[in-house]
């Protein structure tokens, strides 16, 4: 009987191995799932401390947005910034946004908001659920904009050298010479008396400008066309990151790639990246020629972002894998071009509606630029403009050329007496801080006098972030404030731009501050 019963011991005790570590499965399970709801309770009770519109219990705020509505979206989604606006109006020291039964966000308008967040390093939100980075995570990868915590802090530091001053300098005649391709293709327009298509040319004059200074690699993108693959897919892409935001369907990846808008974005991704492959392919051939005796790319003559990619190492002597390389490039060639593009735009359209203005400019470009028998702006010419600077500073604050962007809170932080717990998440509105009634009266008037040198002495540094601020600021303001420079000059001073009155203007939302079907413009040719 005693040898008999040694089998049923050992399956008693397995069952009971078995019951214990389901139990204790269970038990974790539970724990987690107790967590996530206390710290979703947590974070909602921090955020429903700040004012704003009632909610809803499923919808949070959601269905009182604009751009939830297709046809809102897809014909006047000017709204959303409007819609904005009047929050700011209403609510000018900060207010909550609920999106759904548990994502929520604090919309940030203030510089007392702005301050205590900018000066951290806290991250972008990739977690499921509206206005997540996680959206675009796809198609950046953990590039410098995504990346967090120690990856973000090296990445950070191997790409400073790309944008030091030595680096910046021949890039001038670089700009130079796409600036001759660009202003060939506008003479049609200016010989057939039509206006032009702004944004549609300039986003081709900003990559090309990148792909040559960042990358060395001439695309002959202004001559292949108006609708260059690379612009088109970049547009597409953004355009259904936004579609994402505001469809509680689409939040979760599975029906998203299910979707026809998924399926889009996913061939959009690997154009894009296919794009980026090759760039790197092609440098990596023309290095290890160099390596081989032989002189191809020797003629040079200076250091571009690539080569600062592929000749980093960190301080053990580590270098950048070859997709950490890729997020890097797909992240510099959407932010490289299509923020640039959407700056000069905007600047272009206050002069175009503010000639009082447009002709100072042009005084100011005359006289540094007189007796010249060359068109071409030198790098010691960049810091004469001032008045020039003075309007780009007033366009960028009325048109920020990105709009939002998102922080998610790693430390408990103190705003306005209210304590934010880890894990908020906070758009950080600079189109609504800088159309803060507060912050700049008469908010929606062009005053490039904001920005006289007697005014900037008393602004808080924390009210116009066009480039964002502190350690996440924007690593390549300087290369594009250059390029903008070296655009406008040339572009104004040859000629005088003028609205297109039968062209209807309207903001376009998405990650880039475009125009909705784009701003027209005629060119009339000065007498200098």
């Amino acid at each position: 009987m005693h040898d008999c019963s040694l089998p049923l011991l050992k399956n008693m005790s397995l069952g009971m191995v078995v019951s214990v570590a389901l139990v204790a499965a269970l038990a974790y399970v539970t724990y987690l799932l107790v967590s996530t709801v206390r710290s979703i309770q947590k974070q909602r009770a921090a955020i429903l401390q700040w004012p704003g519109l009632p909610v809803h219990w499923l919808y949070g705020n959601l269905h009182q947005h604009p751009l939830t509505n297709p046809k809102i979206r897809s014909e006047s989604p000017e709204e959303g910034f409007a819609f904005t606006r009047g929050m700011t109006e209403k609510f000018p020291r900060g207010c909550r946004l609920l999106f759904g039964p548990t994502s929520g966000i604090i919309l940030a308008n203030h510089p007392d908001i702005f301050r205590p967040v900018m000066k951290r390093r806290d991250p972008k939100p990739l977690i499921q659920g509206a206005l997540s980075y996680n959206f675009v995570r796809p198609w950046l990868g953990d590039g410098l904009l995504l990346a967090k915590g120690d990856i973000w802090v090296r990445t950070r530091r191997l790409l400073t050298p790309a944008f030091h001053f030595d680096v910046l300098k021949p890039y001038i005649q670089v700009n130079n010479s796409a600036v001759d391709v660009f202003m060939t293709r506008l003479e049609r327009y200016v010989l057939d008396g039509a206006s032009f298509p702004v944004t549609k040319h300039v986003s081709l004059l900003t990559l090309d400008i990148l792909l040559r200074c960042a990358f060395s690699y001439d695309s002959s993108c202004q001559i292949q066309g108006d609708e260059h693959p690379y612009v088109k897919a970049v547009a597409e892409l953004s355009k259904t990151v936004t579609e994402r935001t505001f469809s509680m369907f689409l939040y979760f990846n599975l029906p998203f790639g299910l979707s026809s808008v998924g399926r889009k974005f996913k061939k959009n991704c690997d154009f894009v990246h296919k794009v980026a492959d090759e760039i790197i392919k092609r440098r990596r051939k023309q290095l290890d020629t160099n390596k081989q005796g032989h002189d191809a790319g020797s003629d040079r003559k200076y250091l571009d972002f690539l080569d600062v990619l592929l000749s980093a190492r960190d301080e053990s002597g580590k270098g950048l894998t070859d997709m950490e390389i890729r997020n890097e490039v797909d992240t510099f060639l959407f932010e490289g071009h299509d923020t640039t593009a959407s700056s000069l735009t905007w600047m272009l359209y206050a002069m175009a509606t503010l000639p009082e203005h447009q002709r100072k400019v042009q005084e100011e470009i005359d006289e540094v630029m007189s007796g010249r028998e060359s068109e071409d702006v030198g790098w010691d010419d960049l810091g004469k403009f001032k008045y020039l600077v003075q309007c780009l500073k007033e366009s960028m604050r009325m048109y920020p050329p990105v709009p939002f962007i998102m922080r998610v809170l790693e430390r408990d932080v103190e705003i306005d007496g209210k304590i934010l717990p880890a894990g908020t998440s906070l758009l950080m509105a600079i189109y609504c801080l800088h159309h803060n009634p507060q912050v700049w009266p008469d908010h929606m008037t062009f005053d490039p006098d904001r920005f006289s040198p007697d005014n900037i002495q008393k602004m808080d540094p924390f009210s116009y972030l066009p480039f964002a601020a502190g350690p996440r600021n924007c690593i390549g303001q300087n290369f594009a404030l250059n390029e903008l420079k070296v655009i406008l000059v040339r572009l104004l001073r040859r000629y005088t731009v003028q609205l297109d009155p039968s062209h209807p203007v309207q903001f376009s939302g998405g990650m880039i501050l475009k125009a909705h079907n784009d701003i027209k413009i005629f060119l009339k040719p000065r007498v200098l």
